[in-house]
């Protein structure tokens, strides 16, 4: 064999050897993930031939249910445009999204749990269906909290969570759209700028703004050097932080106060200064300790679950990533490269309100066969334990007063006593993101509750409505 043939010869056997390889990853190595692909239509289409399992509200009110045509069931979605973005949807097309995607064992009937009673209805010639999801969802919470924020008419999302439980009894997005439609309006959706399909309660990531003053009263009070009696010189609006200027919202001076007031009128200037007390080390620390840096584990597909916390470029820092004085100043009242869910803010809250546990978030309440049989139900579950009951007293007592005397005067309502804490996010290129977090009752706490409001103004006159409101949704006030 002549040199160029056998070359050509050897090149020939290596770019198959290459091509078995590659083939032989992606067939074997890769085959669960490529299986469990949300667009992988040829999954679906295989599991249309399955009864799929109902998902239900927490009142029973059907919110996926199917349709058949042939020998195929299609999903329906009776609610429309209420809350697609966790109920998500299975579309032969587009392939499988939410819950649908993340409990599809139990709603194929191919789960553990659920398979011997499939076995044996197989066996019997009986036909093959899935089992029931009953969520935590309250329709009627639900609708308050996407009808506010479609009142305003801005982007935002709601969470709201039972706080002894971790239930998640609302989860709105705006703008929402209709999952029954996406063959119709798809590359409609997709092309919108607004992005209707993103899940903007457990994927949008956000400047805190003030809200985030929380974490940070927390680390102060938890470090045993601050009380909420602590005194602050003469505030004149601005404080240099190594050549950093702090201001005030609208540069207003507060005088001599004390911590308590200074987050319950949100003073930039005295947290900026006790970030630079704290340093880093005890910041980051504080955050981790309530669950930033990771996922929260929440039912959704992993991909549609963001974590919090600091972002450089799209990407998530380490909490050990360095930072000068002045970053950390600037993260202390809520800016820098901070960045968070709403999902995660609403869980913040109930960490206060449950007195400094926080529990594990959840939205699937309970399994059932066909023959109803329970076969999963959920358990309340503490996530992290952030801070101690003292701590997260005092810090609901400042809340208390941000609603009677500070920033969050707008919510007061003589029907029951809400905590909260404002926020106003600067963001370059558009206005200000709104915040309100808080829970209610004061006294009692049943429910907590984050709403972020995009491009807006001030936290306490937007976002503040939309709590209010969809908290005495909650509690039937």
């Amino acid at each position: 064999m002549n040199p160029p043939i056998r070359k050509l010869f050897y090149v020939t056997v290596l770019l198959f050897a290459s091509l078995i390889a590659m083939l032989g990853y992606r067939q074997i190595i890769q085959a669960q993930d490529l299986a469990e692909n949300p667009q992988n239509t040829r999954k679906v289409y295989a599991q249309m031939r399955i009864e799929r399992g109902l998902i239900l509200a927490n009142d029973r009110i059907e919110l996926a249910r199917n349709h058949k045509e042939n020998d195929l069931y299609y999903r329906l979605y009776p609610t429309g445009d209420m809350m697609p973005h966790l109920v998500g949807y299975s579309n032969p097309t587009y392939g499988q999204v939410g819950l649908e995607h993340s409990q599809n064992s139990w709603l194929t009937g191919t789960a553990d749990e659920v398979e011997l009673v499939n076995l044996v209805d197989t066996l019997t010639g009986k036909q093959k269906r899935g089992a029931d999801l009953k969520l935590t969802i309250d329709p009627g919470v639900q609708r308050i909290a996407l009808g506010e924020l479609q009142k305003i008419g801005k982007r935002g999302a709601v969470v709201v969570i039972e706080v002894k439980t971790g239930a998640v009894v609302a989860m709105a997005s705006n703008p929402t759209y209709d999952p029954n439609e996406l063959d119709s309006n798809w590359l409609a959706l997709n092309a919108d700028p607004n992005a209707p399909l993103f899940n903007r309660a457990t994927q949008g990531l956000y400047t805190p703004g003030s809200t985030f003053k929380i974490l940070t009263t927390a680390a102060a009070l938890e470090s045993g050097t601050f009380t909420p009696q602590s005194r602050f010189r003469d505030d004149r609006g601005t404080v240099d932080i190594y050549g950093f200027t702090v201001h005030n919202y609208r540069t207003e001076p507060f005088g001599e106060h004390n911590l308590s007031e200074a987050f319950s009128e949100s003073i930039n200037t005295t947290f900026a200064q006790v970030g630079d007390q704290l340093g880093q080390n005890r910041m980051t620390d504080t955050m981790e300790d309530f669950g930033f840096y990771e996922k929260p584990p929440f039912d959704l597909p992993a991909d549609e679950v963001a974590a919090s916390g600091r972002y450089e470029n799209g990407e998530l820092l380490k909490p050990d990533d360095p930072m000068d004085r002045t970053q950390v100043a600037s993260m202390a009242f809520g800016q820098e490269q901070l960045l968070v869910t709403p999902l995660q803010m609403a869980l913040v809250a109930e960490s206060i309100a449950n007195g400094g546990k926080m529990m594990k978030p959840y939205s699937v309440d309970s399994v059932s066969d066909y023959n109803g049989t329970i076969v999963h139900q959920a358990s309340p579950e503490v996530w992290k334990t952030p801070l101690q009951p003292d701590t997260a007293s005092d810090i609901k007592d400042m809340m208390i007063k941000v609603v009677n005397e500070g920033t969050g005067s707008k919510t007061k309502t003589g029907k029951v006593q809400i905590a909260a804490k404002t926020g106003t996010a600067e963001v370059t290129g558009s206005g200000p993101n709104a915040w309100f977090m808080g829970f209610a009752p004061a006294e009692n706490p049943r429910y907590a509750i984050a709403v972020v409001v995009e491009d807006s103004d001030a936290g306490g006159g937007i976002a503040g409505p939309v709590m209010r409101e969809t908290l005495l949704a909650a509690l039937g006030l």
